[in-house]
């Protein structure tokens, strides 16, 4: 398929079936980082009412840099990985201090903020700045992998990149991704198209892994009066909760995380 007819193919079905969300609606930065952050591996209908909830507590970049930890794990309470809101508040702490509240508008500046890699670096700058730079994600990936790569495998993204470069509708680089990002979710449903990439990983299971374990110990923190337990009640949760971890290694890595702080024999938000 030429590109020109892969434009047109994409642009005239998006025009007929483009997805209304919320951080569609605005070009300010701080928002659609926001929006991305959350998204990292959650799926949509979860996210819609947290980005509310969010905005609504942390309404600016310099709200969010001066909230406190248990405040905005409160928030986040709900949405998994963790760490990611932690390092949200680091890069708006860095945003408002460094660049004095300005956000940077190359892919290339932002992948150097905390919790930034190159598909949310290169949708910020999109979605904000209209950078004309192609990125990919799951979505993305699958677009390419089926029209121009189709019963071939072991594709690198740098294979995919040379040709979401040339693709890219200058026109409207933001247009064009979200059109992009809604055929691969919603025509092209067929997850073993992504078993075309050389990148390819199969996501674990949540219920019974590691990290829902570590969710139910995040979540117990939440609940106590000053979000704080001994190790004796979280040895004996993590035994109610039949969990295979010892409170030991879900603690360490919580604590290695910066999620909670050690006081004694007591864990703590």
């Amino acid at each position: 398929m030429t590109i020109p007819k892969f434009q047109k193919l994409i642009l005239t079905w998006h025009k007929e079936n483009r997805r209304d969300m919320p951080w569609r609606k605005t070009k300010d930065p701080y928002k659609i980082l926001v929006s991305e952050i959350m998204l990292q591996q959650t799926q949509v209908v979860r996210v819609l009412p947290k980005y509310k909830e969010f905005l609504k507590e942390f309404p600016t970049l310099n709200s969010l840099a001066k909230a406190s930890d248990k405040k905005l794990l409160h928030i986040w309470a709900g949405l998994g990985y963790w760490k990611r809101a932690l390092s949200l508040k680091k890069t708006a702490q860095i945003i408002s201090k460094e660049y004095q509240g300005k956000f940077p508008k190359e892919p290339e500046l932002l992948k150097k903020l905390p919790g930034i890699g190159p598909y949310t670096a290169g949708a910020v700058a999109c979605f904000a700045f209209q950078s004309k730079d192609a990125f990919l994600d799951t979505n993305i990936r699958r677009v390419y992998l089926y029209f121009f790569f189709s019963g071939k495998n072991n594709i690198s993204d740098r294979k995919i990149l040379t040709i979401a470069k040339k693709a890219v509708w200058k026109k409207n680089p933001r247009e064009w991704h979200y059109a992009l990002l809604d055929y691969g979710a919603v025509i092209l449903k067929d997850k073993k198209i992504n078993k075309q990439s050389k990148h390819y990983t199969k996501q674990s299971k949540f219920e019974g892994s590691f990290r829902s374990f570590r969710t139910i110990v995040m979540h117990f923190l939440l609940d106590q009066p000053k979000q704080t337990a001994t190790m004796g009640k979280i040895d004996r949760l993590l035994k109610k909760s039949k969990s295979p971890y010892t409170s030991t290694r879900i603690l360490s890595a919580l604590k290695k995380d910066g999620l909670i702080k050690k006081k004694g024999n007591s864990y703590s938000l």
